[in-house]
């Protein structure tokens, strides 16, 4: 299925609502962050932006992605950080495991068969917790206990907007291998 929304690559992080849900609460207590709050519900790992795909695109990427190696690996989520550009507020990891480095690794060259630009700046996985904050000071961001994060899969979604901001749709998946 092909439309005008964008496309992403992410790790479902369905497990972890809870203990990003008691982060995002003690950032609200100690930031009091303006801006929209992701639900728990839209949590995820983001791996890569694909932008809005032709249909020749989607099918071929569809096709690629079963034979992708995707081997297990552990995330410790111990870092948090701000995108300014679009005033996000995010949690990942401080070390990228290189099982992490080669999926994406072999997933830009996927995508360059695609012809897909490349991405703008430098893989940075993360978990986005806050949208439209502002935050002055990134200095003040607290440390945090790290959250350990093993993925089970891979999924691509589609972003679709609504009144309340961008709703995250899983179209499929694949497993990581251990």
């Amino acid at each position: 299925m092909t439309d005008d929304t964008p496309l992403f690559l992410a790790f479902p992080t369905t497990e972890l609502t809870v203990a990003l849900g008691q982060v995002q609460e003690r950032l609200q207590a100690q930031l009091f962050l303006p801006g929209r709050r992701i639900p728990a519900s839209q949590f995820h790992l983001t791996l890569r932006f694909l932008g809005q795909l032709n249909a020749t695109q989607y099918n071929s990427l569809l096709r690629q992605l079963p034979t992708l190696t995707l081997p297990a690996f552990t995330l410790q989520l111990d870092q948090l950080g701000y995108f300014p550009g679009p005033n996000v507020l995010w949690l990942g990891p401080s070390v990228i495991p290189q099982a992490l480095s080669d999926i994406y690794q072999d997933l830009l060259l996927r995508c360059a068969s695609l012809r897909l630009a490349p991405p703008h700046k430098a893989y940075r996985p993360h978990i986005s917790l806050y949208r439209q904050t502002a935050l002055p000071d990134v200095a003040a961001l607290p440390n945090i206990k790290p959250i350990i994060f093993r993925p089970r899969q891979l999924a691509l979604y589609r972003s679709v907007p609504s009144a309340l901001g961008r709703n995250y749709h899983p179209e499929a998946s694949w497993p990581l291998v251990e």
